[in-house]
């Protein structure tokens, strides 16, 4: 019932006061560059350039976005973000006003919401449904319920979620949560007060979302937390193959 809310997504509203949330408007986030593609056993990462672009063609803000699919057992699959938000060339700062909407946000399958299926919202601090979690903070959220697979004579209902982590790192950790019934969960970085970006302080964040098999655990949520606060960061490098300028690695 939100035709902006798709799978996983980056946005914020307002940013130098123009709408980067809605879909109706004509500012859009565009790539600007390739930075590096990479496959592996342990994980695949592409890195991109983007920028965010006013009507008029004006860029507002640039952003650096690195994601990493992380393969882990049973088929279950983990999606890691980290992204540079920094002043576009020749700006003196970016504004990013107070807002429930934004930066990372994902929506689930119609059935696993809690409005139009069976799921539950659940954050790191053990509390459940939308009522109770909104606009407080926790380390993450939680959000599982059933989902049909297969076809015809092989399909099954099975539980199934994501878990989505704010890194201990970031600023303002644990972030403040915009969650809703009706599918959705992001973390609000600016919910109580906005954020400055200079030229000098760029902003840096980064998130896991865990896409897990059978019911939420707080155990092995917690586990999944404490791997992500100690996997260091990714870092851009020049590239020894030919094909590509520059490769991503993790931090010494």
């Amino acid at each position: 019932d939100h035709d902006h809310h798709r799978s996983v997504w980056f946005a914020h509203n307002k940013v130098n006061g123009l709408n980067f949330w809605a879909e109706n408007v004509k500012n859009q986030v565009r790539q600007k560059d390739w930075i590096a593609y990479q496959d592996g056993d342990e994980e695949s990462i592409m890195a991109s350039l983007l920028g965010w672009f006013a009507e008029d063609g004006s860029e507002q803000m640039e952003q650096e976005l690195i994601a990493a699919a992380i393969p882990l057992s049973g088929g279950e699959l983990a999606l890691e973000f980290q992204t540079t938000f920094r002043c576009p060339k020749g700006a003196a700062k970016v504004e990013l006003e107070k807002t429930n909407f934004g930066f990372l946000a994902v929506r689930v399958a119609k059935s696993i919401s809690e409005y139009f299926g069976s799921g539950i919202l659940t954050n790191s601090e053990g509390q459940v449904h939308e009522k109770d979690i909104f606009g407080k903070p926790a380390k993450w959220m939680d959000y599982s319920g059933l989902i049909g697979t297969g076809v015809g004579g092989n399909r099954k209902t099975v539980e199934e979620g994501i878990t989505f982590f704010d890194h201990p790192g970031n600023p303002r950790y644990p972030t403040h949560w915009h969650v809703r019934e009706d599918g959705w969960m992001g973390a609000a970085f600016c919910l109580q007060e906005g954020f400055t970006i200079t030229p000098e302080t760029p902003l840096v964040l980064r998130y896991l979302l865990h896409a897990h098999s059978g019911k939420y655990s707080l155990d092995r949520a917690a586990g999944m937390a404490e791997a992500f606060g100690k996997r260091p960061e990714f870092v851009i490098t020049p590239s020894p193959e030919r094909h590509t300028k520059f490769g991503v690695k993790r931090a010494p």
